[in-house]
């Protein structure tokens, strides 16, 4: 029997690239973690026969080019998340070309292929941002959650027809979900929200989702499968719950959600995406 398919991404930084509470000034007085958490996600992803898209930190490639050129190698795709884990709207437009233009060289160099996504730090990209992702070379970005329940996400969009949508004749947009729940909109797609919600509701809503006819596109941070990293202890109490409730049990889970989804990336789900010029007819 055939496994239901999602789009499997991850967001690749460390505990503390997030930016939001270590500046990155203080980056190289920690330990990265990353590595041995990545390993392990490699070995499940492979064990399901499940690909992925990495959307990858630039500060952590130039740290890991040996780890990103491994994922690449293993049939991943390689995707950009900026350089500098920076929110996009709290950014110029000049810093944010500049901060993608580094990220873009650094991982084309480490891989030695073009690099055609962009997910925004946080989701927090702008419309200014897509124009430039496009005059950039980009060809699709992943960075929009039409939902309200996220202090740092974007509000660009808080409601979507579907989740895959041409930003421009040259650039698309591939939207995370956000399950409808009464009159709340609330983000699915993982990340810390995979950690809160038990798996028996999480799978169901992911289940939900397909049914409807819509990709579902999952994400991870390898943070969030990291239970022994350290503890930042000044986040409030909202912040800090999200941040480390349900570490013990985050891999596992994983392993139930590659057992019972196939894993595929952005690219392999939607070849086009590998060009710049507009499908015929684009199969959802």
């Amino acid at each position: 029997m055939l496994k239901p398919e999602i789009i499997f991404t991850v967001d690749l930084e460390d505990w503390f690239t997030d930016g939001r509470h270590i500046t990155m000034n203080s980056w190289n007085d920690y330990e990265l973690r990353l590595e041995s958490i990545v390993h392990r996600l490699l070995e499940l992803l492979a064990l399901y026969r499940c690909t992925g898209t990495f959307f990858t930190l630039g500060w952590i490639a130039r740290k890991r080019p040996r780890l990103i050129r491994l994922i690449y190698e293993m049939g991943h795709e390689i995707a950009s998340h900026g350089y500098a884990h920076e929110l996009v709207y709290m950014l110029s437009p000049s810093q944010f070309r500049q901060d993608i233009k580094t990220s873009k060289e650094v991982l084309e160099d480490i891989i030695g292929a073009r690099i055609r996504g962009y997910r925004a730090p946080c989701f927090s990209i702008t419309d200014w941002g897509l124009q430039i992702l496009e005059e950039e070379g980009f060809y699709y970005d992943s960075s929009i959650v039409p939902s309200t329940y996220h202090d740092m996400y974007s509000r660009l969009y808080t409601s979507v027809e579907h989740p895959l949508f041409p930003i421009s004749m040259q650039l698309w947009e591939l939207s995370m979900p956000a399950l409808g729940i009464g009159r709340a909109k609330l983000p699915w797609g993982g990340g810390g929200f995979f950690r809160l919600y038990p798996y028996s509701i999480y799978q169901y809503g992911i289940q939900a989702w397909l049914s409807s006819g819509k990709p579902f596109v999952f994400y991870i941070h390898p943070y969030d499968l990291d239970p022994g990293q350290p503890r930042q202890a000044h986040l409030s109490g909202y912040h800090y719950t999200r941040r480390y409730y349900g570490l013990q049990r985050a891999e596992h889970k994983l392993a139930k959600l590659l057992k019972q989804f196939k894993g595929r990336s952005i690219v392999e789900c939607y070849p086009f995406l590998q060009h710049r010029e507009q499908p015929k007819r684009v199969t959802l």
